[in-house]
């Protein structure tokens, strides 16, 4: 039963995760929920990359309250933040 168990877990916990993770995301742009916050970053951005790697980076855009549900939305660049505003 362990065997069978500990793998469907495993699967279950990705899938969810990702569910979660996409929630927000736009075309070209890929979204983490941090602290209530919403991080955004070009899809294949090294942004994204040292994000994942690394935590928040130091140089830091925010807009307070723009985002889905009124969170903040933060990036590594104002043109991010933007761009992201703008798509659909």
């Amino acid at each position: 039963m362990k065997k069978i168990l500990m793998p469907s877990l495993l699967v279950a916990g990705l899938f969810s995760g990702q569910l979660f993770a996409g929630e927000y995301d736009k075309p070209g742009f890929v979204t983490e929920v941090e602290d209530g916050r919403l991080w955004v970053f070009e899809q294949g951005s090294k942004e994204l990359e040292q994000f994942r790697e690394h935590g928040e980076p130091a140089k830091q855009f925010t807009l307070i309250g723009a985002g889905p549900d009124g969170m903040t939305i933060k990036a590594a660049r104002q043109e991010t933040l933007d761009a992201y505003i703008k798509a659909d």
